[in-house]
């Protein structure tokens, strides 16, 4: 099991700066850490995460308040990372 612990600021369109960490699990399967240690990850990586925002900016005031789920992956071949983020209420 690989343990996330990420943390990032953004900056919108609109020059609003948007705090945002999360923790969350990547499954490397049984034999993973061995095989990180040798330099032999799978070509992808499935990601679980619960994303936090926090910002002062009047104008996304609400995002404070929302608690988020989020599915991603990680291609290790594009050194790319995606993820699809929902609200849950």
């Amino acid at each position: 099991m690989a343990i996330l612990d990420v943390r990032t600021t953004l900056e919108s369109h609109d020059g609003a700066l948007i705090a945002i960490s999360y923790s969350g699990v990547a499954d490397l399967g049984n034999d993973g850490y061995q095989r990180f240690l040798e330099g032999n990850l799978p070509a992808r990586l499935n990601l679980h995460v619960v994303p936090r925002c926090q910002t002062a900016h009047p104008g996304y005031l609400w995002l404070n308040r929302v608690q988020c789920l989020g599915i991603g992956e990680v291609d290790f071949g594009r050194s790319y990372v995606s993820y699809d983020v929902y609200a849950v209420r």
